[in-house]
């Protein structure tokens, strides 16, 4: 008996995204398992200055590890083609990515989920280190 398996990568380019991954008896059955799937596992990132990343991220899975780094504005995407077209899906438009290891799409996908659930934002990292979050200018004018 032949089965078939899909991989789905979905997202609105807006900080949301999420994969699927369907097995059937048929392709299109699998692409609908998949797509349901998608759906269901969805992640939402809070992206620094609307289009990048705040620190370097790295995420394993098996013998697969994706490192994902921050680049200064207007960089662009560059490195493994699966993970940034998964970044272009979040909405992130300035990343560097290296793979190393095993790279099977499957493999490679949930490694980079893995390495972006890692990512905080910057009011999160100031929550934890019990710090306010203040921005420059408003610094300057209060001459703080």
């Amino acid at each position: 008996m032949v089965r078939y398996r899909c991989l789905v990568v979905g997202g609105n380019a807006n900080g949301c995204a999420g994969f699927g991954i369907g097995k059937a008896s048929s392709p299109a059955e699998a692409t609908q398992v998949a797509i349901r799937m998608c759906k269901r596992n969805i992640f939402f990132i809070d992206r620094y200055m609307g289009s990048g990343l705040s620190s370097d991220l790295v995420g394993k899975h098996n013998s697969c590890r994706v490192l994902l780094r921050s680049v200064q504005p207007n960089i662009g995407l560059k490195g493994h083609d699966l993970v940034t077209l998964i970044l272009t899906y979040f909405g992130i438009t300035d990343c560097s990515a290296k793979t190393h290891g095993n790279r099977k799409i499957y493999n490679v996908v949930r490694a980079t989920f893995k390495a972006i659930c890692t990512h905080e934002s910057l009011e999160e990292i100031a929550l934890k280190r019990g710090k306010r979050l203040l921005n420059l200018e408003r610094a300057k004018r209060l001459q703080i």
